[in-house]
């Protein structure tokens, strides 16, 4: 069984006892491993923990222009992509709070590895004579470019963005910081409270979330892992449902075979809702992490 096939079935066994169970899911012992160097008898410590959650993705892109191919370069280092997942990535005219030119320079996709990460340098399909365009933004879609659509679709959903400041030198390597553009004017953001109950063995968590699509639903797991290089799931919450604002909170406690580990868990809200993130064995574009956090 392949990585996504292990991951897709604990997902929906899981998704299901979501369901079925209101505030309450009880994950299978195949799909919920222990922490680490410690058995259900363990005593607990752990008491209750908050964890910030950020926007996903999030790093760098860092633009250099060849003078002598008049190409533009692009060294892709960031964290928080679906697994295996490759995405369209264009410079556009304008900026990430306003989106609505054409794009000027198409790269190669880019994909992510086994863990979520894109660690490569593609460069622009097109020559750019006049070199790095500034007052223009880097934008990374949900989709590969054979979906992408057309603005307003689902493949065409920005999911990383980062602005060129105007006044960038043609000539010099840019580096920008990359992450989820904003909503409204308000970036995804959002945490969690884990509480650990040593004599039941069950876990209380609490996820606040703002910033997020209005009257959307977005799955949430407790994965092995970190938010980095992401892991399978080891337990599942009923999905985190926003308001006409936005802003969403979902709480609900789950059977654990004993506290949480030092290190090794994250907490992920997805993009879609358990529904609709994967298909068959495989993730889809819906999968895509929008929020994360490490529980240590």
């Amino acid at each position: 069984m392949n990585r996504f096939a292990a991951l897709a079935s604990g997902a929906l066994l899981l998704g299901a006892a979501a369901c079925s169970v209101g505030q309450s899911a009880t994950p299978s012992s195949s799909t919920a491993p222990g922490p680490a160097g410690q058995s259900a008898s363990s005593p607990s410590v752990w008491g209750e923990h908050d964890v910030a959650l950020a926007p996903m993705p999030t790093g760098t892109v860092t633009l250099t222009w060849d003078r002598a191919t008049q190409m533009v370069s692009a060294k892709v280092d960031m964290t928080g992509f679906t697994p295996g997942e490759s995405h369209a990535m264009h410079i556009h005219p304008g900026t990430c709070a306003s989106q609505t030119a054409p794009p000027s320079v198409p790269f190669p996709d880019i994909t992510a590895d086994s863990t979520g990460r894109v660690h490569e340098t593609v460069k622009s399909q097109t020559e750019v004579p006049k070199g790095i365009p500034a007052a223009s933004y880097v934008n990374i879609h949900l989709a590969p470019s054979p979906g992408l659509g057309s603005p307003g679709s689902l493949g065409f959903t920005p999911i990383a963005c980062a602005d060129i400041p105007a006044g960038t030198p043609a000539g010099v390597t840019a580096t920008l910081k990359v992450t989820a553009p904003a909503r409204d004017g308000h970036p995804p953001s959002g945490a969690a409270s884990l509480a650990y109950d040593a004599a039941t063995h069950r876990l209380t968590v609490d996820v606040r979330a703002t910033g997020l699509p209005p009257n959307s639903s977005h799955a949430v797991h407790i994965h092995a892992g970190s938010c980095a290089r992401q892991g399978g799931v080891a337990y599942g919450l009923p999905d985190l449902r926003t308001d006409a604002s936005g802003t969403g909170n979902e709480k609900a406690t789950v059977a654990v075979t004993g506290p949480p580990p030092p290190t090794g868990w994250y907490l992920n809200v997805h993009f879609g809702p358990m529904a609709r993130i994967l298909a068959g064995d495989k993730p889809t574009m819906e999968f895509a992490p929008v929020l994360c956090g490490d529980v240590r």
